[in-house]
């Protein structure tokens, strides 16, 4: 982004989409007095054009035109927006700057250290596991980006934070051309939203934009299985799983996915304090932050059968480790919107597994089908989650686990992995011989 809000360069934004982030973008620029307009491709709710009337902010939906560039200085882009849209093909033809939310905020937040994670998986936990540790030092965190709240809806409250903490999706980063934290941490890499950047290499290339811009004073946290293929930038490298590595033996009945979260954080966070000790943490305090909705949440029993809500899994490497992490037989929920790649690791990890059955549903079934029907573990197929449950639930026996790991995208029948991880949760509960939790979750 050329422009910048406070010399006050611009005075008119065009906010494209009107989800959680158009909605912050919009917000911003209200408080600040900017001109605003929304463009948004699908129909608004009732509510949604209400709290636009109430605040005077000119919109359109159910379709994306150039109507909002007219008096534009500045287009902000959703996270869900392609970086081709014909909207933004139009304002770069018409010499209007089009900016990511992360650098129309980065932009107009006063200065604080960045700490900025991506990765396929791991991102949320991660990003949580830095606030938990910097916070032992007294460090005042703001956690925001794609784990929940955007940056641009907490730039007005960093007087009172010492570092920001963002997770940052590959959607985000392949609109930004000039973001570049002070400390940029990659947590892995598999493949994932091919659907939407075309091939691996672009996914790769998506998330490599967080390094480019970064200089000699800046840090890269990198596993070491990637260290070559993340060449951008000018940053010292770490390497946070490398031979300096180690955790106490208190982590051991730590999954490895989340050990090699916990490393990545404490990488970040002692490159920001170097004078952070490893005995000052505290594995109970750190388990129980990571304790998040939807992600391996061990919601109860159905009639002894452990059920496991595990809808953030929108990919198949986040499938995999589910099914690493559950150590019973199970009955496997899968579907959704395929994603388009990765699956042939799903394959594997689900070839050598005790599962009992699995499940597909949604748009994905077909693919998945063609996929497991080799492998030799029955195979049902249903419409909707409710009947993948009750198939689900026909298949296990006392004592084993039910599984809900999508490894798909939410989209062909939720608005996001949330809703669709209340609505699991919600048939889960109807269920005769349902019983509520335990406080232990999986390790």
């Amino acid at each position: 982004m050329n422009a910048c809000v406070r010399s006050c360069e611009v005075r008119s934004v065009l906010a494209l989409g009107f989800g959680v982030t158009g909605q912050a973008v919009a917000s911003y620029c209200h408080r600040h007095d900017l001109d605003v307009f929304v463009s948004e491709s699908r129909a608004l709710s009732q509510e949604e054009q209400r709290w636009l009337r109430e605040r005077g902010i000119p919109f359109e939906h159910g379709k994306n035109t150039d109507r909002g560039l007219h008096s534009a200085d500045l287009v902000v882009l959703s996270p869900g927006v392609a970086a081709n849209h014909p909207v933004i093909r139009e304002a770069v033809s018409r010499g209007i700057d089009v900016s990511s939310e992360l650098e129309f905020a980065e932009s107009v937040a006063a200065k604080r250290p960045i700490i900025a994670v991506t990765g396929t998986n791991g991102k949320g936990s991660t990003v949580t596991l830095i606030e938990a540790i910097l916070a032992v030092e007294g460090r005042r965190v703001c956690v925001c980006g794609n784990i929940g709240t955007p940056y641009i809806a907490m730039v007005d409250t960093l007087a009172e934070v010492d570092v920001v903490v963002i997770e940052v999706s590959s959607f985000q980063l392949e609109q930004c051309t000039t973001f570049h934290p002070n400390i940029g941490v990659l947590t892995n890499l598999s493949p994932d939203h091919v659907d939407r950047h075309g091939s691996m290499e672009a996914y790769r290339a998506a998330k490599a934009r967080m390094f480019q811009g970064q200089t000699t004073d800046d840090v890269a946290v990198l596993p070491s299985a990637w260290r070559d293929r993340f060449r951008e930038g000018d940053a010292r490298r770490v390497l946070y799983d490398g031979e300096d590595a180690h955790l106490d033996a208190a982590f051991r009945s730590w999954s490895e996915h989340e050990r090699m979260n916990l490393l990545a954080a404490w990488a970040a966070s002692s490159c920001l304090v170097p004078e952070l000790s490893r005995s000052d943490l505290d594995p109970s305090d750190l388990h129980a932050a990571l304790a998040e909705p939807f992600r391996l949440e061990a919601i109860g029993t159905v009639s002894g059968v452990r059920v496991i809500n595990d809808s953030k899994s929108t990919n198949a490497a986040s499938a995999v480790a589910a099914l690493r992490a559950v150590r019973e037989p199970a009955v496997l929920l899968l579907g959704g919107r395929s994603k388009g790649a990765g699956y042939e690791a799903l394959l594997h990890q689900v070839s050598g597994s005790s599962l009992r059955a699995v499940v597909l549903y949604g748009e994905a079934a077909g693919e998945f089908d063609v996929l497991l029907r080799p492998v030799g573990i029955p195979v049902v197929r249903v419409q909707t989650v409710e009947q993948a449950v009750s198939a689900g639930l026909r298949h296990v026996r006392a004592g084993d686990a039910l599984l809900f790991s999508p490894a798909c995208s939410s989209f062909d029948q939720f608005a996001n992995y949330a809703e669709r991880g209340r609505e699991f949760n919600r048939l889960i509960a109807l269920q005769d011989g349902f019983s509520p939790p335990s406080p232990l979750l999986i390790p």
